[in-house]
């Protein structure tokens, strides 16, 4: 029987990209679903690909952070507890810090992290109370590794490893798992909505996403697999890149790493 089997998984940014894919892949292991992004349309798809009953959809846009308590309420009363949060809405930006309006980070900020930290926090008390759980939270190989063009996104995804790495310390007393899976490039439309230095998406494919990205396929593969070895770190790239290489020189060589970042260019890596 699949892990996954009659478990309620909610899965955030369900609509496109990783988060679509892994709803429909974990439909056919036997999970009872939970969608939700900001378009209803895109979420009636995904649940007619999903091909499966226990599919409910929830529009919502997570960057109103205000009304995140009432949605959870909301899931809570007309489907039940979450067995498995998967935190996957986001969005990309690329922009020089300088040239870059203050009013990008926090919109940046919103939905990256802060949307994360409060969805979780509304989750938390229900698996306190079962004294079962699991929190996954999809970030980015930006959230190890700083580049140019990358303060703006880099922050937020830094920001969920910390926030992370320190509830999975609170809560494993409670049989909480907390897992993280940091992909590098993946084929989505992800780095064509990137918004750039005045909050406008940047609206060309030309950094790697598609030639180089790993495909969406592959990545969500990988990303279940983690979710059901429980993880702690997984990181979603191919096994022999740049971009895992690079982490390992990160790791171990960090003066190298600074060297690399301050010459590295997307836009000439595409």
């Amino acid at each position: 029987m699949s892990y996954f089997h009659n478990k309620r998984v909610w899965v955030t940014g369900a609509s496109s990209g990783i988060g679509r894919d892994v709803a429909i892949k974990l439909s056919r292991l036997g999970a009872e679903l939970i969608l939700t992004a900001r378009s209803r349309d895109k979420l009636e798809e995904v649940k007619k690909e999903c091909g499966n009953t226990k599919t409910h959809i929830f529009e919502h846009d997570l960057s109103k952070l205000d009304t995140i308590d009432d949605l959870v309420s909301k899931v809570a009363d007309q489907v039940g507890t979450i067995d498995i949060l998967f935190n996957n809405a986001g969005i990309s930006a690329y922009s020089s810090a300088n040239e870059t309006n203050f009013t990008v980070y926090e919109q940046v900020m919103k939905l990256n992290f802060l949307s994360v930290v409060k969805l979780t926090k509304c989750i938390l008390p229900q698996m306190i109370s079962n004294k079962r759980g699991q929190i996954v939270t999809n970030t980015s190989l930006s959230g190890k590794l700083g580049s140019k063009k990358r303060s703006v996104y880099a922050s937020s995804k830094h920001a969920l490893h910390g926030f992370m790495d320190s509830l999975r310390a609170e809560v494993y007393e409670h049989n909480i798992n907390v897992n993280v899976v940091a992909p590098g490039f993946v084929n989505t439309e992800i780095g064509m909505k990137a918004l750039t230095e005045d909050g406008t998406p940047y609206g060309n494919n030309d950094r790697g996403h598609e030639s180089k990205g790993m495909d969406v396929d592959k990545a969500s593969n990988m990303i279940i697999k983690a979710i059901e070895t429980n993880k702690r770190e997984t990181y979603i790239l191919p096994f022999m890149s740049f971009t895992k290489m690079a982490l390992y020189i990160a790791r171990y060589f960090p003066g190298l790493a600074s060297v690399i970042a301050r010459n590295y260019n997307e836009e000439d890596n595409g």
